[in-house]
């Protein structure tokens, strides 16, 4: 049985993962993340989606910000309309039911234009969702909806840019990696106990992130 020590080890390989991973990795922590499925099909729920982002913003102004690719001409032809704070959180309260942090979700809306700009430093790439979230009306696009905007590639684009710029920072990823328990000590958790192949292994770890 190996064992091997990491500041931080992640489980699992899709968006939140890796942006989990690459935090600790700016932090200047060793890091490791653990993903079960081979290289191929990497990227869990998160390479299945359309990677459509929602972002609080007011107008063209905040899409040109974090969408810079965007021409005048592009500019002048559409309604991108406005996603209000207040909107964004509603959003959230029906969709979920209430069953949500309401802590947690000013959070998330308070930052996610902070978030989309913190992801394009890391090499992702974001479009207009003009294919999903607009109308044609009389030669002028016009957006409905909170998700305004998507990662170039959908979620198969993002968690590639993402696996592209831990592997350019030094993180390490083992794929095939079925984490199976949690190692505790006296002082709390200590790593993780996986199987990769028919080899068990544990991992010592300051921090995990489930």
């Amino acid at each position: 049985m190996e064992k091997k020590s990491y500041d931080v080890v992640v489980v699992g390989g899709g968006n939140a993962a890796l942006c989990a991973a690459l935090s600790a990795n700016e932090q200047g922590a060793s890091v490791l993340v653990l993903e079960r499925a081979p290289e191929d099909t990497r990227g869990g729920n998160s390479a299945y989606t359309g990677g459509g982002f929602r972002i609080v913003h007011h107008g063209a102004d905040d899409i040109k910000a974090v969408v810079p690719d965007l021409t005048d001409d592009e500019i002048a032809r559409t309604d991108f309309g406005e996603y209000s704070r207040e909107t964004y959180l509603d959003d959230l309260f029906n969709i979920t039911q209430y069953y949500i942090d309401p802590d947690l979700a000013e959070v998330i809306v308070d930052s996610s234009a902070e978030t989309v700009q913190w992801l394009r430093g890391r090499g992702v790439r974001f479009m207009a969702n003009y294919g999903r979230q607009a109308f044609n009306v009389k030669g002028k696009f016009k957006f409905f909806g909170g998700v305004v905007i998507y990662a170039n590639g959908g979620g198969t684009g993002l968690v590639q840019s993402l696996y592209d710029c831990s592997e350019k920072h030094g993180i390490d990823v083992r794929y095939n990696a079925r984490v199976m328990s949690l190692l505790q000590g006296k002082d709390g958790i200590e790593g993780v106990r996986l199987i990769s192949g028919r080899v068990e292994e544990e991992i010592q770890a300051k921090s995990v992130v489930l």
